[in-house]
């Protein structure tokens, strides 16, 4: 029952995976736009985030092609979101760099307790 639960797991896993193939623009947009909502950009902080994050997701889709190991992809992706952490410190004021700070850190924070409350719904089952 174990394995099937997991096997289960994995296919939608990999659906969502196939189905979340967007452009870099798509992707930057949708970045944009989401930062816009929670931090109130002006048109100008709008452009030049929009930028950032174009800039960043063709880097990533760029490595991405190259089809390195996960070791080195997660490394190239550290590296690009430090560069990206980087440039919005340069656009963002101090408040709303902090608010996205923290915002990042909830987000973090949620989604580790969503994987050991589906740990611990796993290891009931069994």
């Amino acid at each position: 029952m174990k394995h099937l639960i997991i096997l289960g797991l994995l296919f939608f896993l990999n659906l969502s995976v196939f189905a979340d193939k967007k452009t870099p623009a798509e992707k930057a947009k949708e970045k944009t736009e989401e930062m816009n909502k929670d931090l109130q950009l002006s048109a100008d902080q709008q452009k030049k985030i929009y930028d950032v994050n174009l800039k960043a997701f063709e880097a990533i889709d760029a490595y991405d092609a190259k089809k390195p190991s996960k070791k080195l992809k997660k490394k190239q992706k550290e590296i690009v979101q430090n560069m990206r952490k980087n440039e919005y410190k340069k656009i963002l004021t101090p408040a709303q760099f902090k608010k996205m700070l923290d915002l990042k850190k909830q987000e973090k924070e949620k989604e580790k307790a969503e994987e050991k409350a589906l740990e611990k719904s796993i290891k009931t089952k069994k």
